[in-house]
């Protein structure tokens, strides 16, 4: 075990409440909300192909009310076979749900707002005639045979007492889960915690949690709900979403198996490469210090690092890049040491002596901070052939 050894104190964990854990992965729709973002129906089948080898439980394909388009995605999706549950984005409106129907995805989220602010200014809607929507509407799709995630869109800026009552009423109907929706980003670990419980408690209906990343907790949110018996959580490859993003498939997974020791189906050789496919596809690289699937998580230069690194990787890595299907790179450079640079001679096949490396690591150090960047492979020979 690399990391923490604090997150295993019985003191910690004694209040867990783990569940059969399960992702709803909603890349496809909130996702590609992201502004600017667009998949092309080829870039969203693949993307499900990948989540589904991944092991992802269910898929949120799109909205298949917005367009035709859209909907020929989703159907697209759902002929792929595959072993993932395939999910269509709905409003409490009949015609959504029937959007859904028609696509022969086999499960719906009928998504409505219940947080007074949303009912005031912009559904004009009083809380009575929203859960008489959000019933009436449960119902149908159920007539027809769907699961059924009912949505409480800005629930963690709704009443208590009146969101227990939604949930209620949503299971007494038919739905399948709660799927509590931290619209904003807004919770924090301790609330996230106090709130799925809660709904746990006092309506005894699942309930998946969906985290947005405003104030970068959206990770730290979907955790704190499966600590507290959430069995379903809403993730994004890369964070995607809207304004600061969704909590990230690979950050929740990763987090799940490495740092709780949760024994959980996913392959996650998979996720470097899935995360990669979805930065090309979305047309936003990922950046290289994000965490999990950033290049910067497995490259190293300062010598302390890299003379750890090369006695014993857990030094510096609380996890080896090839679990992730990631590689490491040692970067030679300013914060370079002399086992680094010795060490990357010799990969080059290049043997100098003691004096000479020392030579060759003042020259590294001074055209690195005179150019202000790292040296590459090929400047290091020429650099290397100079000295000998």
């Amino acid at each position: 075990m690399f990391v923490s050894l604090y997150n295993f104190d019985d003191e910690v964990r004694k209040e867990f409440s783990f569940k059969e854990i399960k992702i709803n992965d909603t890349t496809l729709r909130d996702g590609e909300q992201t502004p600017g973002v667009v998949f092309s129906d080829e870039e969203k089948v693949e993307i499900a192909r990948m989540l589904d080898e991944v092991g992802i439980q269910q898929i949120e394909a799109g909205t298949p009310a917005m367009s035709d388009g859209e909907a020929n995605a989703v159907k697209s999706i759902v002929k792929e076979g595959l072993s993932a549950s395939i999910m269509g984005w709905s409003r409490a409106v009949k015609e959504d749900i029937d959007a859904v129907i028609d696509t022969d995805a086999d499960a719906v989220a009928i998504s409505i707002a219940t947080s007074d602010i949303h009912l005031q200014y912009k559904l004009k809607m009083t809380r009575e005639e929203v859960l008489e929507r959000a019933v009436s509407m449960v119902e149908y799709a159920k007539s027809h045979g769907l699961y059924i995630s009912l949505n409480s869109e800005d629930a963690t800026r709704t009443n208590l007492a009146f969101l227990k009552e939604f949930a209620k009423k949503g299971k007494e109907a038919g739905a399948d889960r709660l799927r509590i929706c931290d619209t904003l980003g807004v919770l924090i670990p301790a609330s996230s915690r106090f709130l799925t419980k809660r709904i746990i408690d006092k309506a005894k209906i699942p309930v998946e949690i969906h985290t947005h990343n405003d104030y970068g907790l959206a990770v730290a949110n979907a955790l704190a709900a499966f600590e507290a018996g959430a069995e379903w959580a809403s993730t994004t490859v890369n964070g995607l979403g809207e304004r600061a993003g969704n909590s990230s498939l690979e950050g929740v997974i990763m987090s799940l198996i490495k740092l709780y020791n949760l024994e959980l189906p996913f392959k996650i050789d998979r996720i470097y490469n899935l995360s990669e496919f979805v930065g090309a596809a979305s047309g936003i690289p990922v950046p290289l210090g994000r965490s999990i699937v950033g290049r910067h998580m497995f490259t190293h230069e300062s010598g302390i690092h890299v003379d750890g690194i090369l006695k014993y990787p857990y030094t510096y890595e609380s996890f080896m890049p090839d679990e992730i299907g990631a590689s490491r790179e040692i970067v030679i450079g300013k914060h370079s040491g002399k086992h680094a640079v010795w060490d990357k001679l010799n990969e080059l096949g290049i043997d100098v002596t003691k004096e000479q490396l020392l030579e060759i690591l003042s020259i590294i150090k001074e055209s690195s901070e005179s150019r202000k960047s790292s040296i590459t492979d090929a400047e290091l020979k020429q650099i290397a052939h100079e000295i000998k």
